[in-house]
């Protein structure tokens, strides 16, 4: 297979899709990922430049191709696949009403769990329809990968991307299947445990993402006991000091996205009665992405290209060490490179904060 990534940095959003689909004659997948003043126009611009090839997309930020501009347009092309597209709508309520045709989707093509993946973006809702993804997903081994959007403004619904349109409480989706080679998913965590033992939330609202007490005493209490920061700081100090929640022997990061004049937590990841929680410091985040990128060319034969599912909070971090650069050049080394920069991202079974998800093509 084959990905192409443009940028297009005009204003003008016709322009803007030009270059950005310089060289691009047609394609069996196109994804867009746009600036939310942007997305509604780029969208009907690429759809009516390419009729009837399937696009998905996002609001929000992107990097790739040594490009890091906020107002940028990205699209990637993606040739030499099987696609299948589709949206799953009402996803603060029903998803499950849409499962069939997803079901339906992935049977269209002969796939099997080496070179097929789903990508997904959400405009939010991301545990409950993670979980229902999941309930045809885990049954046929497909791995996901995805991304909520990013960027919304005040008084706006967050968007996703669907072929020419902006769509609200949705997620789209597309399978891929890699017609020359494997497809492998991969997940980066730059942060740590601060303590040995881990702390058990013993109060908490799943249906707010509510963390209310850790060890039976408020949760911003222990926090501010373990890392000497204070109550009116804590949120913004998640890009170096996020929560992690446990599930076997691994740790998804959940960041706590505000406070409430009491401290109670809500965070961007669900964190359940009796779950393991770590406070969490940030990591040698040279070295372990370094090592990312040693792992991955040492279980690929040849990689075709590169599709980044990044956050916010990882980005800012790096741009308060002057790491941008090095990192997309990180990146870029491996082979051709683009992604999203979100809130949150999707792996397999799990919805979480502030962690790098990378879909492979060989």
């Amino acid at each position: 297979m084959r990905g192409f990534v443009g940028i297009g940095l005009s204003d003008n959003i016709e322009a803007a899709i030009n270059e950005a689909t310089v060289g691009v004659k047609t394609a069996d997948l196109l994804v867009l990922i746009a600036p939310f003043s942007k997305a509604a126009n780029a969208a009907e611009a690429l759809s009516a430049k390419y009729p009837g090839v399937p696009i998905i997309g996002t609001t929000g930020l992107s990097i790739g191709k040594n490009s890091k501009e906020e107002s940028q347009i990205t699209v990637i092309a993606f040739a030499g696949v099987t696609v299948a597209t589709g949206i799953i709508g009402d996803t603060n309520k029903s998803p499950i009403n849409y499962i069939k045709d997803f079901e339906q989707d992935l049977k269209s093509m002969e796939f099997s769990p080496n070179n097929t993946v789903c990508i997904s973006f959400m405009t939010g809702n991301e545990e409950k329809t993670v979980s229902t993804l999941n309930s045809v997903l885990a049954k046929h081994s497909i791995p996901l990968a995805g991304s909520t959007c990013y960027g919304t403004p005040l008084g706006e619904q967050a968007s996703v991307i669907y072929n020419d349109k902006l769509c609200t409480k949705s997620c789209v989706y597309a399978f891929i299947k890699n017609n020359a080679g494997k497809v492998k998913v991969y997940k980066e965590n730059m942060y740590e445990p601060l303590t040995e033992k881990p702390f058990y939330a013993t109060l908490v609202d799943p249906n707010t993402k509510t963390l209310f007490q850790l060890n039976d005493r408020p949760a911003f209490e222990v926090y501010s006991e373990v890392t000497g920061i204070e109550k009116d700081d804590i949120v913004a100090s998640m890009h170096t000091n996020p929560l992690g929640r446990m599930l076997g022997d691994d740790i998804y990061i959940a960041s706590t996205l505000s406070l409430d004049m009491n401290g109670v937590m809500f965070n961007g990841k669900i964190i359940n009665d009796n779950d393991s929680v770590h406070i969490m410091q940030l990591g040698d985040f040279r070295e372990i992405n370094s090592a990312t990128k040693a792992n991955i060319k040492e279980n690929s034969s040849k990689i075709s290209f590169v599709l980044s599912f990044d956050s916010i909070g990882r980005y800012k971090v790096f741009e308060e060490e002057d790491y941008v650069e090095d990192y997309i050049n990180t990146m870029s080394s491996m082979g051709a490179y683009a992604g999203t920069i979100s809130e949150g991202q999707q792996c397999n079974s799990q919805h979480m904060n502030q962690t790098l998800v990378l879909v492979v093509f060989e």
